[in-house]
């Protein structure tokens, strides 16, 4: 039985993607959120329309949630290291 469950997590582990970004590695004000600013330091070249792409629930800031689905979806990608 435990057999099982390891296999299903690592095949879970293995299924979903990778994303290294978090929100705590763009958020300097520490609210758990991301604002535009937060995010033009590591994207330059970020408009304020992907931006509004990006952050799906409309409050003008990036959860985790919203991070890894833009992540997902290539409207963003992971930084270089």
């Amino acid at each position: 039985m435990r057999r099982l469950a390891v296999g299903a997590t690592v095949a879970a582990l293995l299924a979903a993607p990778a994303f290294a970004l978090s929100v705590s590695d763009v958020d300097t004000d520490g609210d758990s959120l991301i604002s535009f600013a937060e995010m033009a330091e590591l994207y330059p070249d970020l408009t304020e329309e992907t931006f509004a792409e990006v952050d799906t629930g409309g409050d003008e800031f990036v959860d985790e949630d919203e991070l890894a689905a833009a992540l997902e979806a290539g409207l963003i990608e992971e930084p270089a290291e």
